[in-house]
């Protein structure tokens, strides 16, 4: 399947996503929180995100503007509803995309302001943490697939900023 996507014209993540725009956020949340629950099975198991039970983790797409909620109820993940975010991540899909493929740290992200933790960052540090031990090779192999495309297209293009520093910007 690699092999096929990279054949592909695949679009800048920005304009792949546009079209998640004119889906209603409840049903995209309950499709993204189905795949969640399957990738995330072990750290939902043995109970590592129990912290975000009944907490709404808010999570905003710019450029697309995608403006998605999560919770847990009783261990299962499912869309935030109403209310208030306990913690909002914001961030360009160029970013989100080298971040979920794991070419990038999320630390340089928030050094170099490209991604916003708001609310309860104590929270969002957490999520954080458990996210990092995922395994991507959990993901279906085609979304993996089309996930590491997207990486290297955008590793490649000069349209991304560089994606490590050990320096601060000035």
């Amino acid at each position: 399947m690699p092999a096929l996507l990279s054949r592909l014209p695949l679009p800048e993540p920005r304009r792949l996503l546009a079209p998640a725009r004119l889906v209603p956020a409840p049903v995209l949340e309950v499709l993204i929180a189905r795949l969640a629950q399957r990738v995330l099975a072990e750290a939902l198991q043995d109970g590592a995100l129990d912290l975000l039970e009944q907490r709404i983790l808010a999570i905003t797409v710019i450029d697309p503007m995608l403006r998605l909620r999560f919770t847990l109820r009783d261990r299962r993940l499912c869309g935030g509803g109403p209310g208030p975010a306990d913690v909002t991540i914001t961030g360009r899909a160029e970013d989100l995309v080298l971040l979920a493929a794991r070419r990038t740290d999320p630390d340089t992200l928030f050094f170099q302001r490209r991604l916003r933790l708001s609310g309860d960052t104590e929270l969002g540090l957490a999520v954080k943490n458990v996210l990092d031990t995922v395994d991507l090779h959990s993901l279906p192999t085609p979304l993996q697939g089309l996930l590491e495309q997207l990486a290297d297209r955008l590793e490649d293009s000069e349209s991304v900023p560089a994606r490590v520093s050990h320096h601060p910007p000035r």
